[in-house]
């Protein structure tokens, strides 16, 4: 035995007597262990996924799906935000479609608390059209192993001087305690400058608010991927002093000092409200490639609970698929996960914890029992939730179909489905709709969950003109929005919450 390869494997009785093994032997024993796990289980359709999906991202669903626990208060946020670490959503779309759809009693001042406490960041990805952009959450203790800061930015004169202030200090600053060190030394920049070179900061991933209000106040002004309800602005009131005068006068009511400690200057002046709260630089990402690629693994197995090409490829995570590959390899060589056909049409480079292949294989339906009521769930397109243009393709659309609109996981979309199959997609505003069934009972489902998300406020309104091409007045579809609450317009119908 000099000189030869040999392996200590774990006993799996207790005994006192070593045993060894050849190390290709024992490589080839695990291989074909790994392959008769595979062949044990059999694929479930991608409408199985579908239903799967939004159940193990804690969605809720009508009638409480199939034994997902229900998440409430600031744990579930945690929880919520925990799954979809890292995941960029649009602003507009963050509170009333994904967290609100998660947490059955979620208040935007839950969200605030968390961020004061310092459990959870925000940070931008990027700015979209309007006034709206791409927004990530992360849990503040793994927040280096899920943030992805802009790679090639490059800030301006104002930006940096923002950014090593808040870098080279530490803690966090309110604006007024910004507003001279980004004009530096030679100029006085406006409110509006410094709160546009803050937020460009924001938008590359390079500093954050303790408060998510300054993401609301931004989505508040319009134009933004998906509508928001109007709210009245929050009306503020002359603050008094101990004395009983408005700051910043002196006692007979005049202007007061000019300048100094107790100057007018700046303590009169409201914040802005898109710069509200303390703002402070990110930490850095995590440098070390192995200890970040095995944690982004992880997370996606956490977050998809089947991990496939199209998953990897639809968050666009550096070094792609063929990576992410390797690394859930090594994995599943390890006991973590277990590689195999889980989901038809995908191919076989699928990952899933095998506790998770379970409680998937049960969202597959029997043939032999009596088909419940449809069930339908209206989601943004953007949602980690949605299968479709990730881990399942997009379907197709009818023959009849004269359109050349395509479905995407486009900013303020919107999908609709009915027991996991798309059914519905709607594009930005609502104005145009594909269709891909024409069966009234799941279209009457489908109308109802679209209509709900404009009544329950998610979306201030949806005005619908066109159904795959056509005119939409005088179809299934429109019968079936009709039906749940929508009404007619000469152009077509119309939705408001």
């Amino acid at each position: 035995m000099q000189g030869a390869d040999l392996h200590r494997p774990e006993a799996q009785h207790r005994s006192s007597v070593s045993e060894w093994c050849d190390a290709e032997v024992l490589r080839k024993l695990r291989r074909r262990s790994l392959a008769a796990l595979r062949a044990e289980v059999e694929p479930v359709d991608g409408s199985a996924y579908g239903r799967f999906l939004p159940a193990w991202q804690h969605v809720r669903t009508p009638g409480g799906g199939r034994g997902q626990p229900a998440l409430r208060g600031l744990d579930g946020i945690v929880t919520a935000i925990d799954q979809l670490s890292g995941v960029p959503v649009p602003a507009s779309a963050w509170e009333p479609l994904v967290l609100a759809s998660r947490v059955s009693n979620y208040q935007p001042a839950m969200l605030d608390e968390l961020m004061a406490a310092g459990e959870v960041l925000w940070s931008g990805a990027g700015a979209l059209p309007g006034n709206d952009g791409w927004i990530s959450l992360h849990l503040a203790d793994s927040a280096e192993l899920t943030l992805n800061p802009a790679i090639d930015y490059e800030p301006g004169d104002a930006q940096l001087r923002l950014l090593e202030y808040l870098r080279n200090n530490g803690g966090g600053y309110f604006f007024r305690q910004l507003t001279d060190v980004a004009g530096g030394m030679d100029s006085v920049l406006t409110d509006q400058e410094v709160v546009t070179a803050l937020w460009d900061l924001a938008w590359a991933g390079r500093i954050t608010g303790d408060t998510f209000a300054p993401v609301r106040a931004l989505i508040a002004g319009g134009h933004t991927a998906h509508r928001q309800v109007a709210r009245a602005p929050r009306a503020r009131a002359p603050r008094l002093s101990r004395l009983g005068r408005s700051h910043g006068t002196g006692l007979m009511g005049s202007a007061g000092l000019g300048s100094g400690r107790y100057g007018t200057s700046s303590a009169a002046v409201a914040t802005p409200p898109m710069a509200a709260g303390r703002w402070s630089a990110l930490p850095e990402p995590e440098l070390d490639p192995t200890i970040h690629a095995r944690a982004t693994a992880e997370l996606l197995l956490d977050r998809y609970g089947v991990v496939t090409r199209g998953s990897v490829m639809a968050e666009q995570i550096l070094g792609g698929f063929g990576l992410m590959y390797k690394v859930l390899a090594r994995l599943e060589e390890a006991g973590r996960c277990r590689r195999g056909y889980f989901i038809e049409h995908l191919g076989a480079a699928q990952f899933a914890v095998p506790a998770t292949v379970d409680r998937l294989r049960s969202y597959s339906e029997d043939n032999q029992l009596a088909k419940p009521e449809p069930v339908a769930l209206a989601l943004a397109a953007t949602d980690p939730a949605n299968p479709y243009g990730a881990a399942l393709p997009w379907p197709a659309l009818h023959d009849e179909a004269g359109t050349g609109h395509r479905p995407g996981r486009k900013a303020g979309a919107l999908v609709v489905l009915v027991d996991g199959a798309l059914v519905l997609y709607v594009e930005r505003g609502g104005k145009t709709l594909l269709a891909f069934s024409d069966d009234t009972s799941v279209l009457a489902a489908a109308g109802s969950a679209l209509v709900g998300v404009v009544t329950r406020g998610a979306v201030d309104k949806l005005i619908m003109e066109k159904v795959n091409g056509h005119g939409i007045l005088d179809t299934p579809v429109a019968a079936a929005l009709s039906a749940a609450g929508a009404y007619s317009t000469p152009k077509g119908l119309r939705v408001r919450a």
